[in-house]
C-alpha cells in the first residue's frame, strides 16, 4: 500500500540494518576461528617468532615433534598453528625446513596434497634412536639385544612413560643397571639366562633344633605355643635345606 504522504522511501525494505542486526552479523562472522597474529582472546593466536633465530626455531620444532611423536609425521600447517614457524614449500622459514631435513632426529615424509594429489607436502616427525621401541615388551627386547649395554639416555625418547617402564624393569630384576659417573648416565644390561653353579668343597648348614614337647599335655596354652613354634621351625629347616 502506498504511503498517502508520498513517503514511500521510508518503507522497511529501504531501511538500513539496525545496529542490533549489525552486532548479530558481526558475532556470526567472528564465531568462525581464524588463525592469524592477534591479541584477541576469541581468535586462535599464531605465536610471533620473528625475533628467534633459525637454530631456536629448529629447537622448538624438535621439542614439539617429540611431544607429539605418537601422532607420527605432522604437516606444516599443524606446526605453523602451534609454533608460528612456516615450513611450507617456499615459506618464510624455508631455511629451518632445510635444517630439519638434514637433522638425524627428524623423519621427513613426502605426502600427496589432499587438495591437489599431483603435488606433495613434506611432513615432519620425531625419529627416536630406537624406532622399534614402542612399549614395555619391545623395550625389554631391545635391551636384551644389547649384550654390551645401552645408555639410559638413548631410550628416554622412545615413547611416553618409557622412564617409568625402565624403573619397573630395574626394580623387578628383569634388567641390570650400572651408573656411569663420568657421563652422569646409567648403562642398562640384559639380565641373561639363569643357571646353577656347582660349588667346590663341602657346604654345611646348621639347622635349628626342634622344641621339646611339654610333659603336661593338658596345658592347652603351652601345647598351642609348642605347636606354633614347631611349625615355624619346620619351615625354617625346610627352607634352609634347599640352600644345600
Amino acid at each position: 500500500m502506498s504511503n498517502v504522504y508520498g513517503l514511500d522511501f521510508l518503507r522497511s525494505e529501504h531501511n538500513l540494518p539496525s545496529s542490533e542486526g549489525d552486532a548479530a552479523a558481526t558475532t556470526t562472522t567472528s564465531a568462525t576461528p581464524a588463525f592469524r597474529r592477534s591479541s584477541s582472546s576469541s581468535i586462535a593466536v599464531i605465536p610471533d617468532v620473528s625475533h628467534k633465530s633459525d637454530l631456536e626455531k629448529q629447537s622448538d620444532v624438535l621439542i614439539f615433534l617429540r611431544q607429539h611423536r605418537s601422532s607420527g609425521c605432522l604437516p606444516p600447517s599443524v606446526i605453523y598453528k602451534s609454533l608460528g614457524i612456516d615450513l611450507s614449500d617456499g615459506g618464510v622459514d624455508s631455511a629451518v625446513a632445510n635444517m630439519l631435513a638434514n637433522n638425524p632426529k627428524v623423519n621427513v615424509e613426502e605426502v600427496p596434497d589432499p587438495e591437489n594429489p599431483s603435488l606433495s607436502i613434506m611432513h615432519y616427525g620425531y625419529r627416536a634412536k630406537f624406532s622399534t621401541v614402542r612399549d614395555r615388551a619391545t623395550l625389554l627386547a631391545q635391551i636384551n639385544r644389547c649384550k654390551h649395554g645401552v645408555k639410559w639416555s638413548d631410550l628416554t625418547d622412545a615413547y611416553d612413560d618409557v622412564e617409568k617402564d625402565l624403573k619397573k624393569l630395574l626394580a623387578g630384576g628383569e634388567i641390570l643397571g650400572v651408573n656411569n659417573p663420568e657421563e652422569r648416565d646409567k648403562v642398562l644390561f640384559p639380565r641373561g639366562d639363569h643357571f646353577l653353579v656347582e660349588l667346590d668343597g663341602c657346604v654345611t648348614v646348621d639347622l635349628p633344633e626342634l622344641p621339646v614337647e611339654p610333659e603336661d599335655k593338658n596345658d592347652l596354652a603351652r601345647m598351642e605355643a609348642y605347636k606354633q613354634e614347631l611349625l615355624r621351625l619346620k619351615h625354617v629347616r625346610q627352607a634352609t635345606s634347599h640352600l644345600i
